[in-house]
């Protein structure tokens, strides 16, 4: 590797992702659904995805889209928290490029007091090195 290209990261991300979900401690959530806004984003080495210019040498970002899409669409869950994990985790399984995968989610939180408009967590997972 030159020197040029040592110590740099790329961060690839996909932001705002819009998606209804059926998640969430209360009944009525988990039946009636909530707004939910995603972001995602990944760390990948930048000499792995910078040294072409073709889409196989990095990682597509709607392959990082549709993770979080089969994620909040699948088994409903009581806690943001454990949502985050799985997306985290399938990243990091489904891609063995990506050194640390950091989701934010936002809930829309009708009836919280204060009347925030979103409610959520933010968490970062890192490959583990063997």
């Amino acid at each position: 590797m030159s020197e040029k290209g040592k110590g740099r990261v790329l961060r690839i991300f996909v932001r705002n992702i819009e998606v209804t979900g059926f998640h969430g401690v209360y009944e009525e959530e988990r039946r009636d659904g909530r707004r939910f806004q995603i972001d995602l984003s990944v760390v990948i080495d930048e000499q792995a995805s910078t040294g072409t210019d073709e889409l196989g040498d990095t990682l597509d970002y709607r392959r990082l889209a549709e993770i979080v899409c089969e994620v909040v669409h699948g088994p409903s869950r009581l806690l943001v928290e454990k949502l985050a994990g799985q997306i985290v985790e399938t990243t990091l399984e489904r891609h063995p490029e990506v050194r640390e995968a950091t989701v934010e989610i936002r809930k829309y939180a009708p009836g919280v007091t204060g009347d925030p408009q979103w409610v959520g967590v933010e968490l970062t997972g890192h490959r583990q090195e063997s």
